[in-house]
């Protein structure tokens, strides 16, 4: 069990950047997850109700910790934007000589043609090391093309 691989291999240039992404959003979440949860339980212990009669002081807004929890978010926010969106449009442009291969979305399944005639069904041969452009078009219905060694879905 210790050698049980969270993500299938990788396969493409950039899917160590995927998974790199990923588990900084994850461990972002994680963060966000435990310290706010944490501060509630104190919060909750620490200011209870001792007497049935207390009742707390009135409090204003301050308007330095508003700013605070509204421009971290936002600015965390921004640049997991400005990461997926680098590595969206690196995935998204592949080199000029990549091979063309076409892929039609059936029913009940994915038919795939090489340039070189070659044609397969519901499984991609691709040559090692070398880039590939992947046109797809559906028959029916809409579909999703997913490759997880290459952290792509279409």
């Amino acid at each position: 069990m210790l050698n049980f691989p969270i993500f299938p291999a990788q396969a493409s240039s950039y899917a160590g950047e995927v998974d790199t992404l990923y588990f900084f959003i994850v461990a972002v979440t994680v963060f966000f997850t435990v310290t706010i949860s944490l501060a509630v339980l104190f919060l909750a212990i620490r200011f209870r109700r001792r007497q049935k009669e207390e009742v707390g002081a009135p409090i204003h807004g301050s308007l330095a910790l508003e700013l605070t929890w509204t421009i971290i978010p936002l600015l965390i926010a921004l640049f997991i934007f400005g990461w997926s969106s680098k590595l969206w449009f690196t995935m998204s442009r592949p080199p000029s000589q990549a091979m063309e291969i076409s892929a039609v979305g059936k029913r009940w399944m994915w038919k795939f043609q090489h340039i070189t005639g070659q044609r397969e069904i519901n499984n991609l041969h691709v040559p090692i090391g070398q880039p590939v452009k992947i046109l797809i078009a559906s028959e029916d219905v809409i579909h999703s093309l997913y490759f997880p060694s290459f952290r792509v879905k279409m």
